[in-house]
């Protein structure tokens, strides 16, 4: 009688138990504060299609920083808007988000945030695999490619005459090195209708401003005053219909890291005109950009 009296007691207690615990499961604190679905889905296909497009500019920053307006890289410009964009649908959804989250009971709050715990612990499992996965995230990034300001203008060459000239920006001539038999070069080779004239070899960095562990191919070499263009590209712009327009030409250097790997091209001016004071100039100049 004693022990049946024990167990109707328990079972009581555990019933009052499960019924607070059923209640707190599925009170709610802000039962109007709901998820805006309309808004949520408007702005969830905006910002898919500003990643759209900002994958397609990142893709392609290089053809369009070829593009210049005023000093303005319009590549690097179009991804700074785009992310701007981004960033600011991110912050809208996450304001939806969160207005959803408070309306939620208690126990949706409480597994929500249970996993996410265990997220995290599994994150500190593997805490050597999510720094390193961040850390090459950040090494990978060309972070050059969200700058928008044009730094390669040919100074010198600025006048009232040739101002919009020399505003051009320099081409970015990506190709490969190669070893010919005699040492390294990207001599012969072309890229976007540019063309690789002269003996672009390449040297490791040795001069003042330069880096020990980079490749730079091309430039100019003097010798008692006397100028010798090593490398040099050039382009003819012809029209769709077929009329054969101005040809653009800019002696360059081409660096590469220590792993041959393409890093920027770097223009010096036109070979028509290149002469010893300029070419110090723009190689002074080009020093301070390293």
């Amino acid at each position: 009688m004693k022990y049946n009296i024990i167990l109707y007691k328990l079972k009581f207690i555990l019933k009052i138990k499960w019924i607070r615990f059923t209640f707190w499961f599925t009170k709610k604190e802000y039962p109007r504060s709901i998820l805006n679905k309309n808004v949520f889905f408007y702005d969830l296909l905006k910002i898919i299609g500003f990643i759209l497009v900002f994958l397609i500019a990142h893709s392609n920053v290089d053809k369009l920083n070829q593009i210049v307006l005023f000093f303005f890289k319009i590549g690097s410009l179009l991804q700074i808007i785009l992310f701007a964009f981004i960033l600011r649908k991110a912050w809208h959804l996450a304001i939806n988000l969160k207005y959803a989250y408070r309306g939620l009971n208690h126990g949706t709050k409480a597994t929500i945030a249970i996993v996410i715990i265990l997220l995290l612990f599994v994150a500190f499992q593997n805490q050597d695999e999510v720094v390193n996965s961040i850390v090459d995230s950040y090494e990978n990034t060309e972070f050059e490619n969200l700058n928008p300001i044009n730094m390669n203008l040919n100074v010198s060459a600025i006048n009232l005459n040739g101002l919009t000239e020399s505003l051009n920006t320099c081409p970015q001539i990506n190709v490969p090195m190669e070893d010919n038999g005699r040492g390294l070069n990207i001599a012969g080779k072309s890229y976007d209708g540019w063309v690789i004239k002269g003996d672009a070899t390449c040297r490791k960095g040795t001069k003042e401003g330069e880096n020990l562990n980079r490749y730079y191919c091309g430039g100019y070499t003097s010798y008692f005053g006397i100028v010798n263009i090593n490398a040099y590209v050039e382009k003819t712009i012809v029209s769709k219909e077929g009329e054969i327009g101005k040809t653009n030409k800019y002696v360059i250097w081409n660096i590469y890291d220590e792993n041959k790997n393409f890093v920027e091209t770097k223009c010096l001016g036109n070979p028509d005109d290149f002469d010893e004071k300029q070419a110090e100039a723009f190689y002074n100049e080009m020093l301070k950009w390293n």
